[in-house]
């Protein structure tokens, strides 16, 4: 039988393979021009969601897991989104790249989630800098983040299609005031 904390694993777990899917199948066929789309200059690309999101797991993530999980591994390191846009972030990467590497990180992630036990998936832990945590809240942070930047690039994706669906401005007898054929 069982039990509701597996189930529960179980299901997130699921949950959090989906939306790594649908972040590829959102980024999928568009041009570079519209991946590197900016509604204003403080905001995001889609490249810089999908990039941050890999930086995420490979430096943050991912060790946290294995620390919780394998004895003797190392707690990892704070943390900057900052540092990581001004030292790490390459606007260059191809996007297929990024989601390959978020698509191997998230299959191990899966596979240490799945061979988990109850004990361990609630093994409650305060010897790290990143604070409490269980990897039941790991996972629920995985899959929190991975959503928030899902949302963000959905709504990226609903501007550059808009704009492009936007008729022409209509042009009737020439532009008042403007330089006519001569």
């Amino acid at each position: 039988m069982t039990s509701e904390t597996t189930a529960y694993r179980i299901e997130l777990t699921s949950r959090l393979r989906q939306a790594t899917d649908d972040l590829a199948w959102a980024v999928r066929g568009l041009s570079p021009a519209r991946i590197q789309y900016r509604p204003s200059e403080k905001e995001w690309t889609i490249h810089e969601h999908m990039a941050h999101l890999r930086d995420m797991e490979q430096e943050v993530y991912l060790p946290l897991l294995r620390w919780a999980t394998v004895a003797d591994m190392l707690d990892p390191l704070d943390y900057s989104r900052r540092e990581w846009h001004e030292q790490r972030y390459d606007l260059e990467e191809p996007i297929a790249s990024i989601l390959d590497q978020v698509a191997r990180m998230r299959d191990e992630e899966l596979s240490i989630f799945r061979d988990m036990t109850d004990v361990t998936w609630l093994r409650y832990r305060t010897d790290t800098r990143w604070g409490p945590l269980t990897c039941q809240w790991l996972a629920e942070l995985m899959y929190r983040h991975a959503l928030d930047h899902l949302q963000c690039i959905m709504a990226l994706r609903q501007d550059v299609n808009l704009a492009a669906a936007a008729p022409p401005p209509v042009v009737v007898g020439g532009y008042i005031g403007g330089a006519g054929e001569q």
